[in-house]
């Protein structure tokens, strides 16, 4: 239940925020709320059911600032704990902010400027960026765009190829690309931005989609009839729940994305330390991950499969990632069953055939995953090697490291 009365009008922004076990990463999350440049806003956070502390930090904050509102359910997963929060929100727009993630201070000011300035959008993203705790972000969407335009490559897909002359990689999904308009000054100007040429984008994006995710709802602000349209979140499913969310988006409505990065993804918790509790994607929960986000891939898809041979086999490349994802952990029928549905003579699946054959040579599920993971990490360091991101003098020093106990 919500401690506070919530009185007065409509904030401009509902920001919802569900958390599980986050104490080591929530402060951040929620600071980076209340340094917005925009401080029209509300923040839900749903607490699913943690037993770590994290209610009293969401409750010690509250208690300095009625806008931050507690709600608290019985673990549901993440999908039930955004439709408790979507259910209780009453902002003119609506965003979504992650436990382990944070905004830059501009992000509520350029999404919601730019949704004042145009009220035929029903939504907007920006461009974020991946901070693995190395040092070095990794841009986003971008990344992901070049990545899944070599996966189309692979399968002799033109799809999310760039335009001719043109090195910008945002331009492989939104065809469409105007500088920034006067609608955004202000923002920039208060986040000391204005030094560099920015520029916004558009597409009709479900089609891309395909692809896999080619937005975040981190990064994404939604008005009430987006909203209306995405409808809720899929709660039978713990993770992969935003990808159909967002594609319901992309299907009713054109996409628009601002490219100034406005949102850091985290991999680590502040400290520099891996997090107390696992990403959905990553980690202990990476073989359900792929289950689910294919078994998403086939609902939103869901028809398209008898009359497009590029769905059918980019479903194959989701059996092989479900495949390796199982064998990864030790799963051994369960990758069995995924690698036969998506080994095939091609390129790239045909790489399904050989993790077969290690399923099926090492009958153990605990000694295929150990295999696995020497094959992976022999491939990891021979492409290193071939592109000059590490040298054997490095190895050499890592190895020397690791067998003295300082590694």
């Amino acid at each position: 239940m919500t401690p506070y009365p919530r009185h007065g009008d409509p904030p401009l922004v509902s920001i919802v925020l569900p958390t599980y076990n986050r104490a080591d990463t929530l402060p951040r999350a929620i600071d980076s709320v209340l340094t917005q440049h925009q401080q029209d806003w509300e923040l839900l956070v749903v607490d699913d059911g943690s037993q770590d502390g994290s209610c009293a930090q969401v409750q010690a904050l509250a208690q300095g600032d009625p806008r931050i509102h507690l709600i608290r359910q019985a673990n549901a997963g993440v999908a039930a704990a955004r439709n408790t929060g979507l259910a209780a929100a009453r902002g003119r727009f609506i965003a979504f902010l992650d436990s382990d993630d944070a905004w830059r201070p501009h992000f509520l000011s350029l999404t919601t400027a730019f949704l004042l300035a145009h009220p035929e959008a029903a939504w907007v993203s920006t461009a974020f960026e991946q901070d693995c705790g190395n040092g070095e972000p990794i841009p986003l969407p971008q990344d992901s765009l070049r990545a899944y335009a070599a996966f189309a490559r692979s399968i002799g897909s033109r799809r999310l190829a760039l335009p001719a002359g043109e090195q910008d990689d945002l331009l492989r999904a939104y065809p469409q690309r105007e500088p920034l308009g006067d609608w955004a000054r202000e923002a920039l100007a208060q986040a000391e931005l204005t030094d560099t040429p920015h520029h916004l984008y558009h597409a009709d994006l479900f089609e891309a989609m395909r692809w896999g995710y080619l937005g975040w709802l981190p990064a994404t602000v939604l008005t009430r009839p987006a909203l209306a349209s995405a409808g809720t979140f899929d709660t039978t499913l713990r993770s992969a729940s935003d990808f159909p969310f967002l594609a319901r988006l992309a299907r009713h409505h054109r996409a628009h994305l601002i490219g100034v990065p406005s949102v850091t993804k985290h991999e680590r918790a502040p400290s520099g330390r891996p997090l107390q509790q696992d990403h959905l994607a990553t980690g202990s929960n990476a073989y359900r991950f792929e289950v689910n986000k294919m078994a998403q891939f086939r609902r939103v898809f869901d028809g398209g499969f008898d009359r497009d041979p590029e769905l059918r086999r980019i479903l194959c490349h989701y059996e092989l990632y479900a495949g390796l994802a199982a064998l990864r952990a030790g799963l051994r029928e369960s990758a069995l069953r995924h690698l036969r549905a998506g080994a095939r003579w091609q390129p790239h699946l045909r790489r399904g055939y050989a993790w077969l054959a290690l399923a099926l040579l090492v009958p153990n599920g605990a000694l295929a995953a150990r295999a696995a993971e020497a094959v992976l990490h022999g491939a990891d360091i021979a492409e290193r090697l071939a592109t000059g991101h590490t040298s054997l003098i490095d190895l050499g020093r890592k190895a020397t490291g690791w067998f003295s106990g300082e590694a």
